[in-house]
């Protein structure tokens, strides 16, 4: 049960994506998550950003809005995992793991809004068009998780920032930067992640 962060763009362009994820010490691995895939449009790439282990501790999407909301995510977590027959002695030391890690302070990934704020303003510079992020907590494998993702769009009117500060969990959240992007530059006729 660990969080990590999807960079989805509309590149073939690999080396530039990772060169400039790089240069803010994160990734930029290829993935291929279907459902991840259902919310994105032809020609868009999804990458794992993560660089170590997680990005449990993130800055990016709220984790629950109060307690209650977080006692009964913990309650459906051990319904599932008894459904998936883990034992109860098993199911108490992942929900106490979880709790722990609930507790740690938000930030402690090693990123913040001012880490991500500089990575989309470097894309655009980069002459993408848009950008987007996903924030997802995987019970099991990344490429083969099945879960509901919504697509939204951050409003033009809201500073960067603020925008990110809103993204939340499962919702693939796309950054549309000016329109002075070459779309040729961009555009993907080949296979994914040439």
């Amino acid at each position: 049960m660990c969080h990590f962060i999807t960079l989805v763009v509309p590149s073939c362009d690999m080396a530039a994506v990772r060169a400039v994820m790089a240069r803010h010490g994160r990734a930029a691995e290829p993935t291929d998550n279907p459902s991840i895939g259902r919310a994105m449009l032809p020609g868009e790439r999804q990458m794992l950003t993560t660089k170590g282990h997680c990005d449990c501790g993130t800055i990016l999407a709220a984790r629950h809005p109060d307690a209650a909301a977080f006692d009964k995510k913990l309650g459906e977590e051990a319904e599932r995992l008894r459904r998936r027959g883990w034992s109860p002695a098993k199911i108490a030391r992942a929900l106490e793991d979880r709790r722990k890690a609930d507790a740690r302070p938000r930030g402690g990934g090693g990123d913040s809004l001012e880490l991500w704020t500089a990575v989309l303003r470097d894309l655009e510079a980069a002459g993408l068009p848009y950008a987007a992020l996903l924030v997802r907590e995987y019970h099991g494998a990344i490429a083969t998780e099945v879960f509901d993702v919504s697509r939204s769009e951050a409003p033009a009117d809201t500073p960067l920032r603020d925008a990110l500060a809103r993204i939340r969990e499962n919702e693939l959240t796309l950054f549309h930067f000016a329109k002075r992007a070459a779309a040729a530059h961009w555009s993907c006729d080949g296979p994914p992640f040439s």
